[in-house]
C-alpha cells in the first residue's frame, strides 16, 4: 500500500486489489476488497510447524489460490469494467495467474518482492545472483558462508526455479484453463513471468551484505514505509516515561504470529524473566490476558500498538521480535538492537543478518530458557557496542540522494514515459539456462550448467512419477529440448 499512496500522492489514479478490507478512504485510491484465503490461514500453528511441514502443506494448494481469486465475483466485475490502466504493478509471490489478464491490458508490468533478490528468482528479475554471496531464506547463517552452506544455497535456489517452472506455473495454468478463467493462444506463465519493465525489492541497498551487483530494472524500496515517531497516547506515554532510566523493552510477534498459540512452557518463560528485569515490558497480546501465567507487574499487555512510535521513543532499551523484515527495518531506522526468535520463511534470515552485522541475537524457541533469555537481554542492553552498531547503520539507511518512496515513484514513472523500457531490460531474462552457478558469470559455464540439468533430469522426473503428473513430464521434456538448442 505503502508504494499505492506514493503514487497517489503524485496525483496518480490507483486501482487496489487486496485481500485485507480496510474502511480507510485514500485520495486518488480505489479499493476493491478481493476475498481469498491466505496461504497463513493453512498454518493453525506457527509455532508448531516446521519450515518443511509448510513447505508440505502448501505446496499442493499454491496453485490453487490465485485461480481462487480469479474466480471471485469482485475480481470478475472488475474485470468486465473494461478500464484502462498505464500500468500494473504486482506482488511475484503466487500470483501469476493474473499474467494473462496484464498480457491482454498491453501494459508494462512491475514487479515487487518483499525481501532481497534471491537466487531463486535471478531468472525473472534479470540480475546475475552469486550463490557464494547470497544467501537462502530458509537458513540463519551469514558470510561469509561455509562450504556446506554454499551447497545448501545453490540446491535450495535451484530446487526452488525447478519446482515453480516445471510444477507450480504449469499446474496454475491447467487450473486457470479448466475453470475457464484465462483465455487460450496466449503465451504460458512462464513467458509470461518474465516480461516485466522493473522489478522492486524490499532491501536498503546501502545496508546489504555482502553488496551484490544489480541491473538497471532492480529497485531498492527497503525502509519506504518508516518515518519519525509521532507522539504516543497521553496513557501510554505516562507508562513508559515512568520507567525512569532503566528504560522499557518492546516485545511483539507481529500481526501474523497469534500470540495465544504460544506453548504454555515458552510463556511461563518470558513472564519469569521480565520479572526479573528493571525495565518495563511492553508486551503485545492478542487476549485480555495470558493463559496460565501470573503477570508481573512490570508488564504491560495491548492488543495493538504503534511500533514505529514506540520503536522512536527514546527510552526504548530493547526490541523482542519474530524477526520479520518490516519490523528490522525499523528497528534499524530508529537505531534499536533486537532480539529475534523467528518462526517462519524469512524470519531465521532476517534475524541472521542482523546478528551478523552485529546489532542482534538469534534465539530459537526450542533452546528458550531462563538462563538464556535474561542473559542475552542484559548483554544487549548494557552493551554500547551493539546499540552504537545499529545506530551507525540508522544513520547510514536515511542517507539517501531521496527517500526511498521518491526513487520508487521515479522509476515507475520513468516505465510509464518509456513504454515499458525495454531499454533497460537484461538479455538473462530470455537465456533458456540460469546463469546463477557461474562464479564469474562467463559464458562458458553455462554449457557445464545445461549438462549439469540434462543429467538431473531423469532422476528429477522419476522423483516425481509418483504423482501422476504426466503435464509435468512432459513441460519438463520441452524445457530440457528447449536449453539444448
Amino acid at each position: 500500500m505503502t508504494i499505492a499512496e506514493e503514487l497517489a500522492a503524485r496525483n496518480h489514479s490507483i486501482t487496489y486489489l487486496t485481500g485485507f478490507e480496510s474502511t480507510r478512504e485514500r485520495p486518488n485510491i480505489r479499493e476493491i476488497y478481493v476475498p481469498g484465503v491466505s496461504l497463513f490461514t493453512m498454518i493453525t500453528n506457527t509455532f508448531n510447524t516446521s519450515y518443511f511441514q509448510m513447505f508440505k502443506i502448501l505446496l499442493p494448494e499454491l496453485h490453487k489460490l490465485c485461480p481462487n481469486l480469479l474466480a471471485t465475483q469482485e475480481f470478475q466485475s472488475f474485470h468486465q469494467e473494461g478500464g484502462k490502466f498505464d500500468l500494473v504493478i504486482s506482488g511475484l509471490m503466487s500470483l501469476d495467474c493474473f499474467l494473462p489478464y496484464v498480457h491482454t491490458l498491453q501494459v508494462p508490468l512491475v514487479y515487487v518482492f518483499p525481501n532481497m533478490v534471491q537466487g531463486s528468482m535471478d531468472d525473472v528479475a534479470g540480475t546475475p545472483f552469486f550463490h557464494s554471496l547470497g544467501g537462502s531464506m530458509v537458513l540463519s547463517e551469514q558470510f561469509p558462508y561455509s562450504f556446506k552452506c554454499r551447497l545448501i544455497v545453490t540446491f535450495h535456489a535451484e530446487f526452488a526455479k525447478f519446482i515453480n517452472v516445471w510444477y507450480s506455473l504449469p499446474k496454475m495454468e491447467r487450473e486457470c484453463k479448466s475453470r475457464q478463467l484465462c483465455p487460450d493462444g496466449l503465451p504460458s506463465l512462464v513467458e509470461l513471468r518474465i516480461n516485466s519493465s522493473l522489478f522492486i525489492t524490499n532491501s536498503v541497498k546501502t545496508l546489504e551484505t555482502p553488496t551484490m551487483p544489480y541491473t538497471p530494472t532492480v529497485v531498492h524500496a527497503g525502509g519506504i514505509h518508516c518515518r519519525p515517531p509521532h507522539p504516543l497516547p497521553q496513557e501510554l506515554e505516562e507508562w513508559v516515561s515512568g520507567s525512569g532510566d532503566a528504560g522499557f523493552i518492546l516485545f511483539s510477534l507481529g500481526s501474523i504470529v497469534k500470540p495465544s498459540d504460544m506453548p504454555i512452557q515458552y510463556r511461563i518463560v518470558l513472564a519469569k524473566v521480565f520479572g526479573s528485569l528493571n525495565q518495563r515490558v511492553l508486551w503485545k497480546w492478542d487476549e485480555d490476558s495470558v493463559s496460565e501465567v501470573t503477570l508481573p507487574p512490570n508488564v504491560r499487555l495491548e492488543k495493538w500498538l504503534p511500533q514505529q512510535d514506540i520503536l522512536g521513543h527514546p527510552q526504548l532499551s530493547l526490541f523482542m521480535t519474530h524477526g520479520g523484515l518490516l519490523s528490522l527495518q525499523e528497528a534499524t531506522y530508529h537505531g534499536v538492537p533486537i532480539i529475534g526468535f523467528p518462526l517462519f520463511a524469512d524470519q531465521y534470515y532476517n534475524v541472521g543478518r542482523a546478528e551478523g552485522e552485529g546489532w542482534g541475537r538469534l534465539i530459537n524457541w526450542e533452546d528458550l530458557s531462563y538462563d538464556l533469555l535474561r542473559n542475552t537481554i542484559i548483554e544487549i542492553i548494557n552493551n554500547n557496542k551493539m546499540r552504537e552498531e545499529v545506530q551507525r547503520r540508522s544513520v547510514v539507511m536515511r542517507d539517501q540522494p531521496v527517500p526511498p518512496g521518491e526513487w520508487v515513484t521515479y522509476w515507475i514513472e520513468y516505465v510509464i514515459r518509456h513504454r515499458g523500457a525495454v531499454h533497460l531490460r537484461s538479455p538473462a531474462v530470455h537465456m533458456p539456462c540460469p546463469k546463477s552457478l557461474a562464479p564469474t558469470g562467463k559464458k562458458g559455464s553455462n554449457v557445464s550448467e545445461c549438462s549439469l540439468t540434462t543429467l538431473a533430469a531423469p532422476s528429477l522426473k522419476g522423483m516425481f512419477v509418483t504423482s501422476g503428473d504426466s503435464e509435468m513430464h512432459k513441460t519438463m521434456d520441452q524445457r530440457c529440448t528447449v536449453a539444448g538448442r
